[in-house]
């Protein structure tokens, strides 16, 4: 299983990791967070998955939002 890294957040979000680079039109605009668990991912591409799972997509922790930031 990949770890996530709290440096990169565009190698973390799941979302962004299935799709191609020239796909992830508007990524670099979008703000990110943090969950407790201290996963980091995209706002809008986790804002997405908690609606069917409120759990981190990495070690499925129930998500709550730790910190936002770019």
């Amino acid at each position: 299983m990949p770890t996530a890294s709290r440096d990169s957040p565009l190698d973390a979000c799941l979302r962004c990791q299935g799709e191609s680079k020239k796909d992830s039109y508007g990524k670099q605009d979008c703000v990110v967070v943090w969950g407790e668990c201290n996963h980091s991912f995209h706002f809008c591409c986790m804002s997405l998955w908690v609606k069917q799972n409120n759990r981190c997509p990495l070690c499925q922790q129930e998500w709550s939002i730790q910190r936002m930031g770019k």
